[in-house]
């Protein structure tokens, strides 16, 4: 070991230098870059030219890393598609757990290992560690359902052997006793529920209340490792409570967050990637060059690792009909052994159940499954398809015009079109107008500058933004023009909530865009972060769509609800009732959908309880003299009573 390489500066620089150049150097030689990170790390570990000593840093490096890894694999599941796939997710996690164990058992009484040994060494192969989870999201493939099956097993996995070997070391430790399992099961359940449905309410309330990037980052940093912490405590391993907050954060943020991407960034960027280096560190090759013994236990120990998985995945594929891409790639996902099979040896290890040549056979099968899971993953992955609702983009949000003034002001706009934009594979366009006038070189300068703020603001490098300078008579003829020229599908404007002068609608520009265009407008008046909203209600008064226009009103505000990741309520008027629950009947949904009736006439005071929780849609169609009988002065009158976000969806035919 070179001393100097254990300085924090030398160190870090070493694993990061390793991390950056080895997925490099496999990628050249066609395999995945997971696989050259894991070689890298045998390469300097203890057992390779010993750079590294398996110490306390690396140790907790890689320990943050799996933390991350499980909780990415849980906030990358569509939760909506979790729950509607959870009996599905049930009976893999059954398959891949029941199989694996019962072999593992089997092996052990070969080995002869006493009946503990044989139990735990059973529940080391019953779990399966997400380690090329981060191919399928490059992929973009997460959403599939065959991958939240396996996603959602994982979890059922993993407390089971966490289960068995508090069961194993009560036994050990002469303190198996009901009472204690009891407890453990009913602290476990407790904890699951607090999670899965009181993390998202307490994220809604504190996004509600504090807006900002880093605020929301940290939120999410800290429920993180509060779950993973409070898993730990009760007697469970970190890494069910890490998935678990995954997945209860997937519920709390829209689905294209910029937040989301920071926290993923963070953890495939490094910690995630250090893990896996370490995983390469603490396996030792030349054991099976020292002992024949040793290579025969760990050709035993991989048999059970692979055939007990196939036999899992075949049996969950023929009974859903996956798919031969589905199938391999749930098997590749699901093969891999290491979150929790390497904590099980070692516990092993150290309580004399498992002797070192099962171990290191152990470590060897842990570093062949890291290789050949990322392999079939990488080979198989791109021929999946993702749910069919994502196969089509909405055309009606896929050229987005956001016209802006001041950005700061405007800023829950821009983040608006840019969840519907990156909902739809849509391209969001910021627009700014200056009056075409003698003298407006300061005005240009500006222009630019302001443009120059938006990507800033909006912090996301996943967002396809452009941004369009103008020069125009007036602000409406450079709106409209550049609608035309750039062939938008959808404007969304900012409404201050009252009219400008009394002889308009809803203001004068806001007008003279509406009823001077063929284009789609969505009109907010935008008071809360969007991060926060708890629901989508939209409104249907009597008469006010053409019945011919409720399925692109309803298709609108359904991607509406999934960009926010939010259910989606709709007040209808008796009239549309049939129309309404019609179209629900024939259309596929990932978010919750309700319908109520109104009775009587809207009373926009009564929609105050729901204050600054819900996103209010108000439909528009047709002319101005359509508008005026229809809806009236209801958005005004909304926005009066109603302090919470407000929009006006105005088709024009």
């Amino acid at each position: 070991m070179i001393e100097q390489l254990q300085e924090p500066v030398a160190f870090f620089l070493l694993i990061m230098t390793i991390i950056l150049v080895t997925p490099l150097l496999s990628e050249r030689i066609h395999l995945p870059g997971i696989v050259g990170i894991i070689l890298g790390g045998m390469l300097i570990g203890p057992h390779g030219f010993h750079l590294l000593e398996d110490g306390d840093r690396i140790q907790f490096l890689s320990t943050i890393g799996l933390v991350y890894l499980m909780f990415s694999a849980g906030l990358e599941v569509d939760i909506n598609q979790f729950m509607r796939v959870r009996g599905r997710a049930l009976v893999f996690g059954v398959l891949t757990f029941t199989f694996p164990q019962l072999m593992g058992m089997g092996l052990g009484w070969l080995l002869g290992l006493d009946w503990l040994g044989c139990i735990l060494l059973g529940s080391a192969f019953a779990s399966h560690t997400l380690i090329a989870f981060p191919i399928l999201t490059r992929l973009g493939v997460t959403r599939n359902e065959a991958v939240a099956v396996t996603a959602g097993a994982t979890v059922l996995t993993d407390i089971g052997a966490f289960i068995i070997l508090a069961v194993v070391l009560g036994a050990k430790s002469g303190q198996l006793e009901i009472g204690y399992f009891l407890q453990l099961l009913t602290l476990l359940s407790i904890f699951t529920l607090l999670v899965i449905f009181g993390l998202p309410r307490l994220g809604k309330f504190i996004f509600q209340r504090l807006s900002g990037r880093a605020v929301e980052f940290q939120f999410v940093l800290v429920a993180l490792f509060v779950a993973a912490l409070t898993a730990e405590l009760i007697g469970v391993h970190e890494v069910v409570g890490a998935f678990l907050a995954g997945l209860a954060i997937n519920a709390t943020l829209p689905r294209h967050s910029p937040v989301t991407g920071h926290v993923l960034f963070m953890g495939e960027a490094f910690f995630i990637p250090v893990f896996l280096l370490y995983s390469g560190m603490i396996t030792d090759p030349f054991t099976f060059i020292q002992s024949g013994q040793t290579v025969i236990i760990a050709l035993g120990v991989t048999v059970v690792a692979y055939i007990s998985k196939f036999i899992a995945s075949w049996l969950t594929a023929r009974i859903y009909h996956y798919t031969r891409a589905e199938f391999w790639t749930v098997y590749g996902l699901s093969h891999a052994q290491a979150a929790v099979t390497i904590p099980t040896l070692v516990i092993g290890l150290q309580t004399g159940l498992f002797d070192t040549q099962l171990f290191n056979a152990a470590i060897l099968m842990i570093l062949l499954t890291s290789i050949t899971s990322p392999l079939l993953v990488q080979k198989f992955a791109p021929g999946l398809k993702q749910a069919s609702d994502e196969e089509a983009a909405s055309p009606l949000f896929g050229r987005i015009l956001v016209p802006i003034a001041s950005p700061h002001t405007q800023q829950y706009l821009l983040s608006l079109a840019n969840l519907l934009a990156r909902e739809s594979n849509g391209k969001v366009m910021a627009l700014n107008v200056v009056r075409d006038e003698r003298g407006q070189t300061l005005g240009i300068q500006h222009q630019k500058e302001l443009l120059e703020r938006v990507p800033e603001l909006l912090s996301d490098p996943e967002a396809e933004i452009e941004l369009i300078p103008r020069l125009a008579d007036t602000l409406s003829q450079g709106i409209l023009h550049t609608s035309i020229e750039r062939n938008i599908s959808l404007i969304i404007m900012g409404w201050r909530g009252k009219r400008s002068i009394q002889q308009t609608i809803l203001g004068t520009v806001l007008d003279e865009v509406i009823w001077g265009s063929d284009t789609p407008v969505l009109i907010g008046k935008l008071a809360y972060p969007l991060n926060g909203m708890r629901r989508v209600l939209l409104i249907l008064p009597a008469k006010v769509l053409a019945p011919a226009v409720m399925r692109r009103m309803l298709d609108a505000n359904f991607i509406l609800a999934r960009a926010l990741n939010a259910p989606l309520h709709i007040l209808a008027d008796a009239s549309y009732l049939e129309l309404v629950n019609e179209l629900i009947e024939h259309t596929e949904l990932d978010q919750p959908v309700s319908v109520e009736k109104m009775l009587g006439p809207l009373r926009p005071h009564e929609l105050e309880k729901h204050i600054d929780s819900d996103l209010l849609v108000v439909p528009g169609f047709g002319s101005r003299q359509r508008f005026l009988s229809s809806v009236g002065d209801l958005p005004e009158r909304l926005a009066a009573s109603f302090s919470g976000n407000l929009i006006i969806l105005h088709f024009d035919r």
